[in-house]
């Protein structure tokens, strides 16, 4: 495999993860975490987005998919931290993103 093709794969395969066997509605967004909300160290509620197009979006943690490069939602202060992306697929239900699966993204 060429390094153009890896850096590619690199780069789109935590998205096509989280776009794999997902709702028809869910919606997929990449950014940068600027803040968590939680109730203690292991009980996390939401988190702010601040996503590659400069939009803040605020998240509520749903029933979250485990597996296939996903996280727990107690690694979100790792990436506040660290600043380094996520992917997030989410659905909207009224005025709330209600987050399904999160990831490392490239």
């Amino acid at each position: 495999m060429s390094h153009r093709r890896a850096a590619a794969a690199a780069i789109l395969l935590p998205l096509a993860l989280l776009l794999a066997g997902c709702d028809e509605d869910a919606l997929v967004v990449r950014g940068i975490v600027v803040a968590v909300q939680q109730s203690s160290p292991a009980q996390v509620q939401g988190f702010t987005l601040r996503s590659d197009a400069g939009q803040l979006l605020v998240f509520e943690i749903g029933e979250l998919e485990s597996g296939g490069g996903s996280f727990p939602a107690v690694h979100l202060r790792d990436h506040l931290a660290s600043a380094s992306p996520i992917a997030v697929r989410y659905v909207v239900k009224g005025e709330r993103l209600i987050v399904m699966r999160m990831a490392d993204a490239p």
